[in-house]
């Protein structure tokens, strides 16, 4: 690559390199940011930190040379497909449109350490430590299909510690996967594949696009602080304080569907009298009459408004599950359906899915402003009926669509675009709400919730998958996490020991909320009494997480921080994956290894004093701590400099 000169220190410049195919097309465009040039298949990005790569026009046909059509900054028609390239800021704008194939398809190499992208079972950080097959990239309900959906947090946007990023449109019917080629566990090209084809719907006559953009700067931390601003929104509030404060408590691990007034008001009484505080108790599954009725079971809450008044009066506000179905043998099922309020097929009529909790419901209709409406309205007055404050929002996600669908937004944005409106209707309840699901919906003041975990240790929906959750969401502009169940759901009859549960809670301590609906008290007095430290200590600290959500709406800086945002340089920094910043001078190591007496610890630049000792350490160093107790929670403040 001589004779490549880096216009500033944030330059992206692109190099084709010939491979024999379209060999006569050679096109360069210079601007004041950066170079770039275009020729066969492979796009070389040469950069401060090296060089990457993108493999693109891989579905056109062998043979074929481009033709430059004089449109963007360069453009090559190729009869069958056509790329329009357009500098936009520090950023490319790459856009194919197919006229003549019916699949578009662009593979970025995945060199350096990669970040972004959906929720996952097992959530790799960074993510090339978890090759995926192709799937369609939408919001989904990854429990039901685990090697291959992602989850209700997905944007298309990746980061990558070489300072390159990729954002693709929303417009785009994307099928993704992250493949593995040469068998060594480590995903080598994130594959960017456009096609018409279900779950994604094309309007009449519309062509088959592929649009995406390539960004630059010097590193990870710097890609993201200028790239997340031109493709994303910030919160425009923060969540309620005292939802950051105190525990939520949840019914659902401990009693599932099992639930009732007496329960309820037992379970009141319990967090009392072992001393723990709260900012809510939430209602969980089965208090209606039917799935979806929105009409409290009388053999299970005879009178809801005496339960939420007598909570009330006990300190609790009170939260209700809720979710957007309603089961066909429900009596609301035939209103909804004769007013048109469900997802519709394309003659207009019902079209049924199916989800946990119902094999056959219709699925209500966000995008049609008067089944969102009604819809809103029957919990506004289940609220002035009972006095219950907010709802806990389940579900949402594209994936629970009937395979057969049609929604009232233009076709190229379904099905993502229910996620969306599912989550812009429910953010109309306040602040104190929670989603599990969000898409292009950076900007409400909500807590979003990591989805079911499971009460194991390991990767796979266990406790090694909490830290980097909480550092997906806030890279994707979702800093306000609620990270579940502490000590998971207990599905499948796997309870946590007294030792999981334990730390649990203490990885949560820095978290931005506590939850909890496993029992400490439960397991046995030492559970219940670390369980306590760890909401004092979070309580400690309400403070900084309260100005840290602030300034969130104000700053692409997450309220947890991955360590490379303070070395985005360092090797070390970019793999932490047990370990978040909370701000730029709280850094904290969860244990999450079972019977762990020792910890690796990442310290970025600066010096570092541990809690609880008066040892401080200058970082940037890895260092490993030794005679860790299950009372230990390892956290370092970094000491002021003069």
């Amino acid at each position: 690559m001589t004779g490549v000169s880096v216009l500033a220190s944030w330059l992206l410049v692109v190099v084709v390199v010939l491979e024999g195919v379209r060999a006569g097309v050679l096109l360069q465009v210079n601007t004041a940011h950066n170079t770039l040039t275009m020729d066969a298949h492979t796009i070389h990005f040469t950069h401060p930190k090296g060089e990457a790569q993108v493999r693109w026009g891989l579905t056109i046909p062998e043979g074929i040379d481009g033709v430059p059509c004089g449109e963007g900054d360069t453009c090559l028609d190729f009869g069958v497909a056509k790329v329009v390239v357009t500098t936009e800021d520090h950023c490319q704008k790459v856009s194919w449109v197919a006229t003549n194939i019916t699949e578009l398809k662009d593979c970025v190499v995945l060199e350096g350490h990669w970040y972004g992208g959906g929720e996952q079972i097992t959530q790799p950080w960074p993510i090339e430590k978890q090759p995926r097959v192709e799937t369609a990239y939408i919001t989904a309900d990854m429990l039901q299909n685990p090697s291959e959906w992602y989850a209700g947090v997905t944007e298309a946007y990746w980061i990558s510690s070489l300072g390159v990023a990729v954002r693709v449109e929303e417009e785009t019917p994307l099928f993704l996967s992250v493949p593995d080629y040469d068998g060594d566990s480590t995903a080598d090209e994130l594959c960017l594949d456009a096609r018409h084809q279900l779950p994604f719907v094309a309007a009449p006559g519309s062509p088959l696009a592929l649009s995406y953009f390539l960004c630059s700067a010097d590193d990870v931390r710097k890609v993201h602080e200028a790239s997340y601003p031109k493709f994303f929104s910030l919160p425009e509030g923060v969540p309620d304080a005292l939802m950051i404060q105190d525990p939520i408590w949840s019914t659902w691990a401990e009693d599932k569907t099992d639930v009732n007034d007496s329960r309820v008001l037992d379970l009141a009484q319990q967090i009392k009298e072992h001393g723990f505080n709260n900012s809510q108790l939430e209602i969980d599954d089965d208090w209606e009459t039917c799935h979806g009725n929105a009409v409290f079971n009388p053999d299970k809450f005879p009178d809801p408004k005496a339960l939420v008044d007598q909570l009330h009066s006990e300190g609790f506000r009170v939260t209700l599950w809720i979710h957007p179905f309603i089961n066909d043998d429900c009596e609301a099922f035939a209103y909804a359906d004769q007013h048109g309020y469900f997802v519709k097929d394309s003659e207009g009529q019902t079209s049924k899915t199916h989800w946990w909790q119902g094999s056959s419901a219709g699925i209500i209709d966000f995008s049609n402003t008067e089944a969102a409406a009604w819809w809103s309205q029957r919990l506004t007055d289940l609220q002035e009926q009972t006095g219950i404050d907010s709802f806990k929002f389940d579900a949402g996600e594209a994936s629970w669509l009937p395979d057969v669908y049609t929604l009232d937004v233009d076709e190229r944005f379904w099905p993502n675009a229910y996620t969306t409106k599912y989550v812009d209707t429910v953010a109309q309840f306040g602040n104190m709400i929670e989603t599990r699901t969000a898409r292009a919906t950076q900007r409400h003041s909500t807590f979003v919730r990591m989805l079911d975990k499971d009460s194991v240790w390991d990767s796979n929906n266990g406790l090694k998958t909490l830290v980097p959750s909480l550092l997906h969401f806030g890279i994707l502009g979702y800093p306000f996490v609620l990270p579940d169940m502490i000590g998971g759901n207990a599905y499948n009859g796997l309870q946590p020991d007294s030792e999981l549960f334990v730390r649990w809670a203490q990885a949560n301590a820095f978290m931005p909320a506590l939850q909890f609906s496993i029992l400490p008290w439960e397991l046995d007095q030492q559970v219940t009494d670390l369980s306590l430290a760890v909401t004092s200590l979070h309580a400690q600290y309400t403070g900084l997480l309260l100005r840290l959500a602030e300034e969130a709406t104000s700053s692409v800086a997450p309220i947890a921080r991955p360590t490379w945002w303070l070395c985005p340089e360092l090797e070390e920094c970019l793999t932490a994956d047990q370990q978040f910043l909370l701000g730029d001078d709280l850094l904290v190591a969860p244990v999450v290894e079972a019977g762990a007496n020792s910890l690796e610890v990442v310290l970025p630049p600066g010096s570092w004093r541990q809690a609880g000792t008066d040892q401080v350490t200058e970082g940037p160093v890895s260092l490993i701590l030794t005679n860790i107790s299950l009372e230990t929670i390892v956290y370092f403040t970094r000491e002021p400099t003069n």
